[in-house]
């Protein structure tokens, strides 16, 4: 497959670079009612990580929770997709985690989002296969069709995606995106479906076979604009050169990682690491992400780490990825979520999280927006590798 990448990226026709503008939020979503305060200290605030982490790296995992979860981390970034002729527009997760696109169904029980309808677009082709992806909640069970995606403008023909008729949790319900729109490898996707970004590639619609996040120091509360790039890079978001790391195994954006460190003590050597835009944090075994946030003073409560006031962030050690020989340093202001709620002082808490149960073979870490903030990344599916330069916040 990699191969058929490469002879496609290379007889792309020339287009310009397609910039997707990305909406950026965070907040505790509650409804215990309980103080701000108290929510962060219940340990219970990445129990939305978890389901999603189960999903894609683990959908065995038994550590997820299967209680109703009230209090969590709301955290994503999401943009504009549109289906069918006339177009119906939907907000998704930009997802290189997964690669399978959803959006509820007109026939979703229990869904608030927009909904899908086929009978209103004349582009719609029946395909009817059965969809499902198992969640810790629940389970995204649905049907497949084929219709135009309009992506960036872009109008992909024929692409097949899942409608919904189910979906599981609270995350769900209130989360601002529809659906996810994923951009992961074919190796990973439910039913063998080519991935919409893959499916582009295939129809000569953009001019490069890669593209790029950048993801704003400000997304929130300032809600600075974050942005997909499509079809290369965009200069005015990093700063430098790019450094990049091939990929060491196919399906997930995985890359061999030399080494992890906090301050001048390394926690882990010569282990792989997945560059998932769909995850909020740095998720690490739960052993590695104890020792970690046992540097930093906040207080242990799981698989987080909260902190009874927020600390002095220059006085917190440096963490240090390793890839291909270059140290990637994230400072403790980069690694430190500050959650700022109206009425209330703001809270911090550890954007290092403990995966729920067991990784993968040779899976170390999950690569999130915690480390996409600081770090350009662009995905380059053409040459099968992953590019890291320093992010322009300026």
């Amino acid at each position: 497959m990699r191969t058929l990448c490469t002879l496609l990226c290379a007889a792309l026709a020339s287009a310009e670079l397609v910039k997707i503008p990305l909406q950026g939020e965070m907040k505790i979503e509650s409804r215990s009612n309980k103080p701000l305060k108290e929510v962060m200290l219940s340990g219970k605030v990445f129990a939305g990580e978890a389901l999603k982490l189960g999903l894609k790296y683990a959908p065995s995992v038994t550590a997820v929770p299967k209680v109703p979860i009230t209090d969590f981390m709301n955290a994503q970034y999401y943009g504009p997709v549109s289906i069918g002729t006339p177009e119906q527009e939907f907000k998704v997760i930009y997802d290189t985690g997964s690669s399978n696109l959803w959006v509820p169904g007109a026939n979703c029980s229990g869904c608030v989002h927009k909904k899908y309808n086929s009978s209103a677009s004349s582009s719609y082709v029946y395909n009817g296969t059965a969809f499902s992806i198992l969640y810790g909640s629940g389970a995204v069970r649905g049907v497949c069709d084929e219709d135009t995606v309009t992506f960036g403008g872009i109008k992909v023909q024929k692409q097949v995606f899942a409608e919904t008729t189910a979906e599981p949790g609270l995350p769900w319900v209130v989360g601002r995106f529809d659906g996810i729109l994923g951009m992961g490898w074919v190796e990973i996707s439910v039913n063998g479906i080519t991935p919409v970004f893959f499916s582009m590639m295939q129809q000569k619609l953009v001019d490069a076979g890669q593209f790029s996040f950048y993801l704003s120091a400000q997304a929130w509360p300032h809600k600075k604009t974050s942005e997909l790039a499509l079809g290369g890079v965009n200069t005015d978001h990093y700063t430098g050169s790019f450094s990049y790391v091939p990929i060491s195994k196919d399906g997930y954006w995985q890359i061999h990682t030399d080494s992890l460190a906090i301050g001048n003590e390394t926690v882990h050597s010569h282990f792989d690491s997945v560059v998932d835009s769909g995850t909020s944090l740095l998720a690490f075994p739960l052993a590695t992400a104890v020792k970690i946030n046992s540097k930093l003073g906040c207080i242990d409560a799981g698989i987080e780490c909260v902190f009874e006031a927020c600390p002095d962030f220059a006085k917190l050690p440096n963490m240090t990825v390793t890839l291909a020989g270059k140290p990637y340093v994230l400072t403790g202001e980069d690694y430190i979520l500050q959650v700022q709620e109206p009425g209330a002082p703001t809270q911090c808490i550890s954007g290092i999280m403990g995966f729920p149960g067991e990784l993968p073979e040779n899976l170390g870490a999950i690569l999130g927006d915690v480390f996409m903030r600081k770090f350009y990344t662009t995905f380059d599916a053409a040459n099968n590798r992953v590019g890291f330069a320093l992010a322009n916040h300026n």
